[in-house]
């Protein structure tokens, strides 16, 4: 299973807010994978679970966002970006809020990349302190969901309301109820985009 871990790319050019006011399109010239490419990493780690047969590195998954200018705000637009990412890899996709929608993709071998918000009023954010995506590739026995996660780092899942929510099962590859990426997506309207192959 292919991990990508967009904090070893701080120096990696990810030009993002080109459609923002100027203060932003400034700050937009100098982010990178490191600080704005999770959504990039998450589809090319499900692009390598889906379609292993078919070349999808990070070069290819800058390129794609720039082309459908999926890099006009901050990070990248999953509405534009994911689309046009299963098109070129010939896999379906589709988005949905319901947590069941998620459960059954990974049970038909798909893979579904979530958006979660991060802290917010009254809410500690499990996988981020801000908005974050992270790639949800199968579901355990046990029913918990495996995640990889982009920006994953050593100390990150040490504190307690994180310890409590998430079991790091390996560098990158963490487990957790789907509750709790219920929790996680609560403030979006379709925070997971649904891939199976054709």
């Amino acid at each position: 299973m292919k991990y990508v871990n967009q904090l070893d790319y701080p120096d990696l050019p990810y030009v993002t807010r080109t459609d923002m006011d100027e203060i932003n399109r400034e700050k937009g010239k100098t982010t990178t994978v490191a600080s704005s490419g999770c959504g990039l990493c998450s589809a090319v780690m499900v692009a390598d679970r889906l379609r292993p047969d078919r070349r999808f590195e990070l070069a290819d998954a800058l390129q794609l966002s720039y082309d459908v200018k999926a890099n006009f705000e901050i990070g990248t637009d999953g509405e534009r970006f994911f689309p046009a990412f299963a098109a070129k890899l010939e896999l379906r996709c589709e988005s949905a809020k319901d947590p069941d929608a998620l459960r059954q993709c990974l049970k038909d071998g798909g893979a579904v990349i979530v958006l979660v918000s991060g802290s917010r009023d009254g809410y500690s954010g499990i996988f981020s302190n801000n908005e974050h995506w992270i790639a949800a590739v199968s579901e355990e026995p046990d029913g918990r969901i495996l995640v990889l996660d982009s920006a994953f780092r050593a100390d990150k899942y040490t504190t307690k309301e994180r310890r409590e929510k998430v079991e790091v099962k390996d560098f990158g590859l963490c487990l957790c109820e789907i509750k709790t990426l219920e929790e996680e997506s609560a403030p979006y309207e379709k925070p997971f985009y649904l891939f199976w192959r054709e």
